[in-house]
């Protein structure tokens, strides 16, 4: 069929497919079948030269009911009989990498490889294309954004995803993937449709990738910003206008608190909002930075500033630790009021 020559060119012959299932272990020369609660690595991938593409097999030596291309193996974890449900099999795959081969699947994310058009100069990045394959947000995933106040709804409405893998491709041909797991989530900011993205790996020593067509400057929460407001905060990170519009403020961040903000920025700001206060961080970096912006932009913008009552140490220094540690919107209001 050719939605099977579709999936396989899409998957890498199918690679794709065993690691979406069996995750980033696949790769190895000998990896454990959790699905047969096999004990001892007993599973190997071989690539096989074939005239209508090249193609991912499944060695199991120790069950050889588990051998096979993607579509057996497939077939195997999902209970369905290659034989007889091979269509079947075929949408489930489609359906669960969000591949979009069937034109009628429902609720699939597009996965398609977007080329980069630009990039922020805080970027500096190689990297021409990504292709990202999301998966829906853990409990854990969940308890993470929660403890800042960061609800479901508000992930849904700044286009904040959870990360299952994402494969870049760089200048020199070479390619990396990453992946999100338990112990290191991985989340995506998306902009543009989808045509740009910002990777956020808190738990990981690189937490943050960039591709794809980027807001220039870059610009996070914009797009959500109400026509009129009595006041907006600028913040220095996605997290901490996350956290603000969990509590009901509206807010947006730059790539970094040392980023510039253009008048271009602030007159459109001014025009819809009464008071513009800068939020960055309590450490000295941040206090630094907000006193500046506000001594260059005071005499023209009702910008002003506010320091937290945080000690400014890496875990209690920003406004998404304020509201992690117990403190609710009213409290915060009564800082600016």
């Amino acid at each position: 069929m050719k939605e099977a020559e579709k999936i396989l060119e899409r998957t890498n012959g199918g690679l794709e497919v065993f690691e979406y299932f069996f995750g980033e272990n696949a790769t190895k020369k000998l990896f454990l079948n959790p699905f047969r609660g096999d004990t001892s690595p007993s599973c190997h991938l071989y690539l096989h030269r074939e005239q209508g593409g090249d193609r991912y097999y499944l060695k199991d030596f120790g069950s050889s009911e588990w051998s096979g291309d993607c579509f057996s193996v497939a077939g195997k974890i999902l209970n369905l009989n290659p034989k007889t449900s091979f269509v079947e099999i075929l949408h489930k795959i489609d359906s669960e990498l969000n591949l979009q081969v069937f034109s009628d699947t429902e609720n699939a994310t597009p996965l398609k490889q977007w080329k980069v058009t630009k990039t922020t100069p805080a970027c500096k990045s190689t990297v021409i294309s990504f292709r990202p394959t999301f998966k829906d947000f853990t409990e854990k995933e969940k308890e993470y954004w929660q403890q800042y106040g960061i609800t479901r709804e508000i992930l849904n409405k700044y286009n904040v995803r959870s990360i299952h893998n994402c494969i870049f491709k760089k200048q020199d041909g070479n390619s990396f993937r990453i992946y999100g797991s338990k112990e290191k989530p991985a989340f995506s900011y998306l902009f543009n449709e989808g045509l740009g993205i910002k990777v956020y790996m808190p738990k990981s020593p690189i937490r943050f990738l960039y591709a794809g067509k980027l807001p220039k400057p870059y610009l996070f929460g914009w797009e959500q910003l109400p026509q009129r407001g009595e006041q907006v905060f600028i913040t220095g990170g996605e997290k901490d206008v996350l956290s603000l519009a969990s509590h009901g403020f509206h807010a947006i961040s730059l790539n970094s608190e040392t980023a510039h903000v253009s008048e271009e920025i602030l007159d459109e700001l001014s025009s819809r909002f009464k008071r513009i206060i800068f939020l960055y961080d309590s450490d000295e970096t941040g206090k630094k930075e907000s006193e500046l912006r506000v001594q260059e932009h005071k005499e023209k913008y009702p910008v002003e500033r506010i320091i937290l009552p945080l000690t400014g140490t890496k875990s209690d220094k920003d406004i998404s630790d304020y509201f992690r540690n117990g403190n609710q919107g009213e409290t915060f209001k009564r800082l600016f009021s």
